[in-house]
C-alpha cells in the first residue's frame, strides 16, 4: 500500500519546495489512504515539494520510531494521525526541538504543536451517532457499547459524546465490549445477540467495529437492530445500503488531509495559521448514502 513513496533528503538540499512527512497510525482502511493521497495531491501545487508517508501498522512503539526517522530525515513539516496519543509524545517534542512544525490530526493532549485539525470532532460524531441512535430506538430500548481494549482520547471522546447524547432517556447499556479485529467484533456481537435476544441497538466507535457487527446481525437475520457508530468507509456504506447499518458519523479524510496540508506548507511560507481547524459533522444514512459516498470518497 505504500509502494511508490517517495524517499527524498532533506528539504536544505533540494533546489525549492519542501518535504512533508507524514505519520500515519496505520494504511489498512480507505480513510488513511484518502487522507495521504489527499496530503500528496496538495503538494504537488509547489514545486519541488515531496511527501514521506509512513505506515506505523497500529503499533505505538513503530509510529514513535516512524516520527523519529522523519525528524533525522529533515522533514520540513510534520503531520501526525496517532495510534496512541500519550506513546507519541516523544517523537513530538523531538520534532520540536528541532524547529519542526507538527500538524496534528485529532487532538493529542500535552502535545506542542502548530495547530490540530478536527480537534473536536471525536466528541462531536460520538453525539452525532448516538443522537441517531436514540431518535431510531425512540428514546428506549437495550443497547450494546462496542469500545476498544486500550486508552485513547479521541475514542474516550467519542463514548463521551455518544453517551451525552443517550443522556435522560430510557436507553439502557447492558453489554460493553472491546475489541478493535473486525472478525473479533463479529464473534463478540454474535455472542450478545443469543445472550440479549431483545436487544435494540448497537453503538460501535470506528470502522472495523461496525462492519464487524453488521455482519453479525446479518448472519443472525437480525436486521431490526439499530446500528450506529464513527467512520462511513466505502465497505459501511455499502452495508448502509443494504440496511444493515443504520447510519454513521461519517469523518471526512480529504478534507482532514487538505487542511493539515494546506497548514503545513502556509506555516512554511511565513503566513498565519490558526490554532485549528474543524471538519463539520456529516451523518450517513440511507436518505443520503449515494450522495455522501461521492462527497467523502469523489475526487
Amino acid at each position: 500500500m505504500l509502494a511508490g513513496l517517495l524517499l527524498v533528503p532533506a528539504s536544505g538540499s533540494l533546489a525549492e519546495g519542501h518535504t512533508i512527512g507524514v505519520s500515519m497510525h496505520f494504511m489498512r482502511d480507505d480513510y488513511a489512504v484518502k487522507l495521504v493521497d489527499t496530503v500528496r495531491a496538495v503538494a504537488t501545487s509547489h514545486p519541488g515539494s515531496k511527501v514521506i508517508a509512513t505506515d506505523a501498522n497500529a503499533s505505538a512503539s513503530k509510529q514513535l520510531a516512524d516520527m523519529e526517522n522523519l525528524v533525522v530525515q529533515g522533514v520540513d513539516a510534520l503531520i501526525v494521525v496517532p495510534i496512541d496519543e500519550k506513546a507519541i509524545l516523544p517523537g513530538i517534542r523531538r520534532a520540536n526541538a528541532r524547529g519542526i512544525p507538527v500538524i496534528a490530526i485529532t487532538h493529542i493532549p500535552n502535545a506542542s504543536v502548530l495547530t490540530t485539525v478536527a480537534s473536536d470532532g471525536d466528541y462531536a460524531n460520538g453525539k452525532a451517532s448516538g443522537e441517531l441512535l436514540r431518535e431510531k430506538l425512540g428514546g428506549k430500548g437495550k443497547v450494546a457499547v462496542v469500545g476498544v481494549p486500550y486508552n485513547l482520547w479521541r475514542i474516550d471522546e467519542r463514548v463521551r459524546g455518544f453517551e451525552d447524547a443517550i443522556h435522560g432517556s430510557d436507553i439502557a447499556i447492558v453489554a460493553r465490549q472491546a475489541s478493535d479485529d473486525q472478525a473479533r467484533v463479529q464473534d463478540i456481537v454474535s455472542g450478545i445477540l443469543v445472550a440479549t435476544p431483545d436487544l435494540a441497538g448497537i453503538w460501535c466507535t470506528f470502522s472495523n467495529q461496525i462492519v464487524g457487527a453488521a455482519d453479525a446481525l446479518r448472519m443472525a437475520g437480525r436486521k431490526g437492530v439499530v446500528l450506529t457508530g464513527i467512520d462511513a468507509d466505502k465497505s459501511i456504506i455499502a452495508r448502509i445500503e443494504s440496511g444493515w447499518v443504520t447510519g454513521t458519523a461519517a469523518q471526512f479524510p480529504a478534507e482532514h488531509g487538505r487542511l493539515a496540508a494546506r497548514a503545513a506548507f502556509a506555516h512554511l511560507k511565513g503566513e498565519a495559521v490558526e490554532a485549528s481547524y474543524e471538519v463539520p459533522v456529516g451523518l450517513v444514512t440511507s436518505d443520503n448514502a449515494e450522495e455522501m459516498r461521492v462527497r467523502i470518497w469523489g475526487d
